[in-house]
């Protein structure tokens, strides 16, 4: 990191690094923005992205089936953060390892995925009453130690990193970027803490920021902070469904726009981190917002399309039988087994595989691994392409 590739203030913000690399230099960044000058061309994506919203809030409340169908969202979003992160787990293999609790086991891509949907509910249970204290330093915390649950004692889950980290491959000389040295984290996070993760609790301060800038602040701060030794990225990007779920919108899936315009992401970040280019990162996760919004919508049409085909098929089917209960449970399982089945649905487990077994002959259902006599799993494969496309 030269010091010549920071903006004037960003230059003013560098410290000396800890021993032993006191001849290098971090930065510490100064404080979130409480008004960003916006052209006009970013006040309208940010208008996008609020109209985005507001559109995705409008149908949760129409849509049917929108938790099932958000569970299956969850997950799609837990492989595509994660996938930014160069694991290459896929949606089926995540949900397979989560029909079968793990008993055939799985790769450890798959069991960090895994890790991911754990805390994105976890997260999102700690803004439900009774808990009220909101998205605070210790929530964060508790993400982090959550998803690196089975890490190395060095990545010290669920506290701020003890040694001075670098962004690029190699020497921290050659760094693209340096963050806070670890005596500032603390300081920084709380900052973030109290300007942004507690907006709504702030009554004595006046803001000029919605929620899409919010998040867009938000993301670049805590990555800029750099506060943990791992899975910095993937913390990043759970705060922002937890900011829209705490602010009342439906959660926001946003890792698919990022994975796809994964250069842009990297490069518009990097603009903000060494130049403060607030505007073409805003710009960005405006556009990220509305990507994702329209995204979600589409695959939750298409979803209950799919399944109300299924119970047309199934129509010859008496309407109270668990036969009649699976293709809306396919939704938000669209991989499952006869255990998970019965289990979720109530039935016996003669009868939830007769059940499965009627829709695998209709064709609604896969059977995986057709030569296991246990754990057999079955894909509702119409569903899970639908997920998995873009």
């Amino acid at each position: 990191m030269r010091r010549q590739d920071l903006s004037p203030t960003r230059q003013r913000s560098l410290v000396k690094c800890d021993e032993p690399r006191s001849h290098c230099h971090a930065l510490v960044p100064p404080a979130t923005p409480r008004i960003l000058p916006s052209s006009g061309r970013v006040a309208s994506a940010i208008g996008r992205a609020h109209e985005a919203l507001g559109r995705l809030q409008d149908a949760v409340a129409h849509l049917p089936n929108t938790e099932l169908i958000t569970r299956s969202l969850a997950r799609r979003e837990a492989v595509q953060s994660s996938q930014i992160e160069g694991t290459r787990t896929q949606l089926s293999e995540l949900l397979e390892y989560e029909a079968t609790q793990g008993a055939e086991g799985a790769t450890a891509d798959a069991r960090v995925t895994e890790r991911y949907v754990v805390a994105l509910k976890d997260g999102l249970d700690s803004l439900k009453p009774p808990a009220t204290a909101g998205l605070t330093l210790d929530v964060v915390r508790r993400l982090h130690l959550t998803l690196m649950e089975d890490a190395q004692p060095h990545v010290r889950p669920g506290q701020w990193r003890d040694t001075q980290a670098w962004i690029g491959s190699g020497r921290i000389e050659d760094a693209t970027f340096v963050p806070p040295p670890p005596g500032n984290i603390e300081a920084c996070m709380r900052e973030l803490e109290l300007s942004m993760l507690r907006y709504e609790r702030n009554e004595d301060e006046h803001y000029e920021l919605g929620i899409v800038a919010r998040l867009a602040i938000t993301h670049a701060q805590f990555e800029t902070i750099h506060p943990f030794a791992d899975g910095n990225g993937r913390v990043g990007r759970l705060l922002m469904p937890l900011m829209l779920a705490e602010a009342n919108y439906p959660p926001l899936y946003l890792s698919g726009f990022l994975l796809k315009h994964r250069h842009a992401y990297y490069n518009s970040l990097a603009g903000v981190q060494l130049k403060e280019h607030w505007d073409a990162w805003v710009e960005f996760l405006s556009n990220a917002v509305v990507g994702a919004c329209d995204t979600s919508l589409a695959i939750a049409r298409d979803m209950n399309r799919i399944v109300e085909g299924w119970l047309d098929a199934l129509s010859d089917i008496r309407v109270d039988s668990v036969v009649h209960k699976l293709p809306n449970f396919l939704l938000g399982h669209p991989v499952t087994s006869v255990t998970e089945v019965a289990a979720l649905l109530g039935s016996s487990f003669p009868t939830a595989s007769k059940a499965v077994e009627l829709l695998v002959h209709r064709g609604i259902l896969q059977d995986r691994y057709p030569e296991r006599k246990r754990n057999r799993i079955f894909h509702a494969s119409e569903l899970l392409t639908r997920l998995e496309r873009n």
